[in-house]
């Protein structure tokens, strides 16, 4: 069916055709936010991939922002579990604190015109004590997402490779 001609055929290449992406936004506005540890959806299997399709498909067009949040991960509700998963609560920031920000810096733009945020690693600070027992997450740990991050943090593209610090 996949290299055939007839209707069932051409249907199921249609099918398949209409979830590939094409990293065209059409020039909208949009950010992706992921953490770097994050085991389920590994940012090398799909946020990188998808950004660095997005800047080639639109180039300097791309109104793409991509926020890569270290010591973050899928599962936030697990930080919350320590007796449950001990070390969650040591090792990993809440991701779901920088999607609340990312649909705040959204909100900021289509509202009031104000720039996105630049492509970057946001670079937090995990709790560390003992597991199951950490100390409270204060500022220092996850800190705001700035509008342009330091050279050190950019995301860019140079050539058609995705250039992400590490």
């Amino acid at each position: 069916l996949v290299t055939g001609s007839d209707a069932q055929a051409r249907a199921l290449q249609q099918g398949i055709a209409q979830t590939l992406r094409s990293g065209n936004l059409q020039r909208k506005p949009a950010i992706i936010v992921h953490g770097r540890a994050d085991a389920l959806i590994p940012v090398n299997h799909s946020s990188r991939p998808y950004t660095a399709l997005n800047k080639r498909v639109e180039g300097r067009h791309s109104r793409l922002s991509y926020i890569e949040v270290t010591n973050a991960q899928h599962f936030d509700a697990f930080i919350g579990l320590p007796t449950v998963l001990p070390g969650y609560d040591t090792r990993y920031v809440p991701l779901h604190l920088y999607l609340n920000r990312a649909l705040d810096a959204m909100w900021a733009h289509l509202r009031h015109g104000q720039p996105l945020p630049e492509s970057q690693v946001l670079r937090t600070v995990p709790r560390g004590g003992t597991p199951g027992a950490a100390p409270a997450i204060t500022d220092a740990n996850v800190p705001p997402i700035p509008r342009r991050p330091a050279p050190e943090n950019a995301i860019r593209m140079v050539g058609s490779t995705l250039v992400v610090p590490e």
